[in-house]
């Protein structure tokens, strides 16, 4: 008796949602549909429903001659355009640096560029990529250039070429600078040396 009253209470409840769906469908198909924006009479139509001719001469239109190539010989008397040079600007050429800097810069920095080896900081500074994988020589600041601490162990690590130091700092601290063993740490203050 239990089953076969489940078996009708089943069957009901089956009728009831396919009825309930059937209901909620034709409400869905008997439903008013959008009303369409019409212009007004004070807006003009964007498109004209006939082709009106268009009056050339009303256009005051002007054609620019195409760029002619310069000739041979007026070519010869200009200038070349000179790369700049790194000495000057102070830039890395790509071909000197080795290709685990540039794969492990481009894989820690988004932003970085290979062109003059920097990347865009968060605060909107443009900075050198310094790796592990970079020789220490394209790393050491100039004297008159450093504006951090020196102290007396002033590029032990990066001169010494403790590579496995290095690599450890690095991994730990963004703002590790193998110059000084030195990270500037997230509370602000002075840098610190990384042990």
């Amino acid at each position: 008796m239990k089953a076969f009253l489940g078996l009708v209470c089943g069957f009901v409840l089956t009728l009831a949602v396919f009825g309930s769906g059937l209901v909620f469908a034709a409400w869905l198909l008997a439903a008013k549909p959008a009303r369409e924006a019409r212009p007004t009479v004070s807006v003009a139509e964007l498109w004209t429903k006939k082709a009106r001719p268009v009056n050339k001469a009303t256009q005051n239109l002007e054609r620019v001659p195409a760029e002619q190539p310069a000739p041979a010989d007026i070519a010869a008397k200009q200038p070349t355009k000179q790369q700049p040079d790194p000495t000057v600007t102070g830039a890395i050429a790509p071909a000197e640096l080795p290709p685990p800097h540039l794969a492990w810069c481009a894989n820690r920095y988004r932003s970085y560029n290979p062109d003059d080896n920097s990347y865009m900081s968060y605060s909107g500074q443009q900075r050198t990529c310094v790796s592990p994988y970079l020789a220490a020589d394209h790393t050491a600041p100039r004297a008159a250039e450093a504006s951090y601490a020196e102290g007396p162990g002033l590029g032990a690590y990066a001169a010494a070429g403790d590579n496995d130091h290095v690599a450890s700092c690095f991994s730990r601290y963004r703002s590790y600078r193998p110059e000084d063993n030195s990270y500037q740490p997230y509370s602000g203050g002075p840098r610190r040396q990384c042990e």
